[in-house]
């Protein structure tokens, strides 16, 4: 089978995703078909282990198996899908310079610390809605397999599941991400409850404060079932469907909110300039995360790799900075943290390996990424992660 260049990072907006494509597929011609057979969810329900070749191929598995509403869903960006195929093809911009002769032993070190949690690898599990669409247990194996293997899983506010759920199937370490909503008194609650629960930190996802035009799963006509609104309002006189509003304009005065309702550390998602990146700074955000939401937000964004290096100039190493969007290969995780990431976020991959084999998929997913970056480190002539420097990665037209 000829492998399609579309495998790219999904980082959340599964609810704000689905009244998207509600509200465009009205406006079509067609009138959609029936709602898909739940049943067909219901059997994405296996637990096993899984080979994993590469990040790329597990797309065209997981497409035999997923109901072809949910595999578009996953895999689709917006508009003509340019900055999705991006996100990938841009690592071609980049080389390896390595240190040979350097005494690096046969397997370096991967382990790594973000905001004070001991990670496995410099990689942690996106937050992303719609893991019902890959699994019948939905979040449950994604935050087994994750801790289980040894890093950090982020939950979102459009989760299937609710975050307490979650937050009690996975010891590990664990941040909460929000969708921040038009009523306040709804993001107090949410934000408490992440807290209470054993969340330790806030992302706050700045870039999807209205909905995008995600073409592909709109073009099927195929609505998807219900599978399941984990946050809902719990505080009386909240109103469910009101809640569910998006806050369209944003502004430092919610990040803010975020920190004092909690006295958590907040992370700002889906920075891709420097002069934003330096006001996250200057305003005493704990963490800037790069992301164009895996294209799946404005089209023709950056590439987040292309946008990394501005960043992590403005950034100067005051606080982390965390990256999603394209990463396949353990060459792009070795590439980003050259060019001044502390970590990767990673998303479709999770949700293939998920759907493939439950939580053995996703800890196969990360194996797989384990194996490819300690064989880079190794021949790169990198012992530790913090060993990796901006001077093993040129730009190729710079040569």
């Amino acid at each position: 089978m000829t492998l399609r260049r579309r495998d790219f990072l999904v980082a959340g907006g599964g609810a704000a995703a689905a009244m998207a494509i509600a509200a465009t597929a009205q406006a079509q011609t067609a009138p959609a078909q029936s709602v898909t057979d739940l049943a067909a969810y219901q059997a994405l329900d296996r637990e096993e282990r899984i080979s994993v070749i590469n990040l790329r191929e597990i797309e065209a598995e997981a497409a035999k198996i997923l109901p072809a509403e949910s595999h578009a869903f996953i895999s689709s960006g917006s508009g003509d899908e340019w900055t999705m195929r991006q996100n990938e093809a841009s690592f071609d911009d980049w080389i390896i310079e390595p240190d040979y002769l350097s005494g690096t032993p046969r397997q370096p070190d991967t382990s790594a610390t973000l905001l004070g949690n001991r990670l496995t690898l410099p990689v942690i599990t996106a937050p992303m809605g719609g893991h019902g669409r890959a699994h019948a247990r939905k979040e449950l194996p994604t935050i087994e397999g994750t801790n289980a293997f040894g890093t950090l899983y982020t939950s979102t506010t459009v989760s299937n599941l609710s975050l307490e759920e979650i937050a009690a199937a996975g010891t590990g370490a664990k941040w909460f991400q929000i969708y921040f909503p038009q009523d306040r008194g709804f993001a107090r609650e949410q934000l408490q409850r992440a807290k209470a629960a054993g969340y330790t930190a806030i992302i706050i996802t700045i870039d999807s404060t209205t909905f995008s035009n995600r073409e592909r799963p709109i073009r099927l006509g195929i609505s998807a079932p219900d599978l399941g609104v984990g946050n809902v309002p719990q505080t009386p006189g909240i109103d469910a469907s009101a809640a569910r509003v998006m806050k369209a304009d944003l502004d430092w005065a919610d990040v803010e909110f975020c920190a004092t309702e909690t006295g958590l550390p907040v992370l700002v998602k889906g920075v891709l300039t420097p002069k934003l990146a330096a006001e996250c700074v200057t305003r005493g955000v704990a963490g800037v995360w790069v992301s164009n939401h895996g294209g799946r937000g404005i089209d023709r964004l950056a590439p987040a790799i292309t946008a990394l290096p501005r960043i992590a100039d403005a950034v100067a190493g005051a606080v982390p900075i965390v990256i999603d969007s394209g990463f396949r290969r353990g060459q792009d995780v070795f590439t980003a943290l050259a060019l001044g990431a502390d970590a990767v976020a990673l998303g479709r991959p999770i949700l293939y390996g998920l759907a493939l084999g439950g939580s053995q998929g996703v800890q196969a997913v990360y194996n797989r990424l384990r194996t490819e970056l300690q064989m880079v480190m190794q021949l790169a002539g990198t012992a530790t992660v913090s060993a990796i420097r901006p001077d093993h990665v040129r730009l190729l037209r710079e040569l």
